[in-house]
């Protein structure tokens, strides 16, 4: 009965420190989650800006390059507006260039953004889970422990037996 007792009080102490770790853990972590999920952050600014910096170079990069060979060209052929047409064309493709890339950069940032989201909304879904199982176990554990503590051993059950025995042949006796 003793033992039970301890086990069902240790039980208890192991449900509070669970408890208390728990709660420490999920004062940071909650908060976290929640703002993950109603606001996520996708890629940084800084992120951003490389991704456009190096997917434009090349475009700028073939650029200039043509608008300095139509440059040579013209000086050797003292003819300047023999190019124009293809240096509008080539600017004309770069911008175009410009804009898908960061077309396909602000889509990959919203995707990004969904699946912080739904990680965001799983762990906050695994947490309430693990929580609850961890309070329904434990508490189920403790209940067991006491059951225990409150049954009766055997030596104890004729013991008790004993007593009643004894009362009833002291009342018979007694003319009751």
């Amino acid at each position: 009965m003793r033992d039970a007792k301890a086990a069902a009080n240790t039980a208890g102490a192991a449900a509070g420190g669970y408890g208390a770790q728990a709660g420490g853990i999920g004062a940071n972590l909650v908060p976290f989650l929640t703002r993950q999920m109603n606001n996520p952050q996708g890629y940084s600014q800084r992120d951003v800006g490389a991704q456009l910096t190096a997917s434009l170079a090349g475009a700028g990069g073939a650029t200039s390059g043509l608008t300095g060979a139509a440059g040579k060209m013209a000086a050797d052929t003292r003819n300047p507006m023999g190019f124009s047409s293809a240096l509008d064309a080539a600017a004309m493709q770069r911008d175009k260039a410009a804009a898908g890339t960061g077309e396909r950069i602000a889509a990959n940032n919203a995707d990004v953004k969904l699946k912080q989201q739904q990680q965001a909304q799983q762990g906050l879904s695994g947490l309430y889970g693990m929580d609850v199982r961890g309070q329904s176990d434990l508490s189920g554990v403790q209940a067991k422990d006491l059951e225990t503590a409150n049954q009766l051993s055997p030596g104890q059950q004729f013991l008790m037996q004993m007593m009643k025995n004894g009362q009833s042949a002291a009342t018979a006796a007694a003319g009751g």
